[in-house]
């Protein structure tokens, strides 16, 4: 049996998901270049011991961002793991799931971000697990970023 979901359905699963894993509010500190997107857990406002390495994502708006970016946000490998931890690895290599953790982001946020990049874990060539593989995105251009 072949199960179809719809577009908005999608969305409101991956946002249910996030809600889940980062909370409902997320907080942002910028410094430099690059700003710290925060889970409620690791709100920086609340402690100060919080450390750049506990950020959920990080945006690059200087060095660092992609091809024809604005602003670029980087999922950590913690994050990402903790997604394909619940979703299919195939699932988040999709344009639509792109669009979907930006448009999250910005709405809990207000920053106006326009690409992504993450890294997934493929099997390589030689049949090696750790493989890794890079998927940017630009969202305002629809398509993959070529690097």
């Amino acid at each position: 049996m072949k199960i179809e979901i719809t577009k908005l359905q999608y969305q409101k699963i991956i946002y249910n998901l996030l809600d889940t894993l980062y909370g409902p509010k997320l907080s942002y500190e910028r410094k430099k270049d690059i700003i710290y997107i925060y889970s409620n857990d690791n709100d920086p406002s609340e402690d100060e011991s919080i450390g750049e390495g506990d950020a959920t994502f990080r945006v690059y708006t200087g060095s660092g961002k992609g091809k024809g970016c604005k602003k670029d946000m980087y999922v950590t490998s913690e994050t990402g793991e903790e997604i394909e931890d619940f979703i299919p690895r195939a699932a988040t290599r999709k344009k639509l799931f792109a669009k979907t953790v930006i448009s999250y982001v910005n709405e809990k946020t207000g920053l106006d971000i326009d690409c992504i990049e993450f890294w997934y874990h493929t099997t390589g060539l030689d049949n090696n697990p750790d493989h890794e593989d890079r998927y940017n995105f630009n969202v305002k251009k629809n398509k993959k970023i070529r690097t």
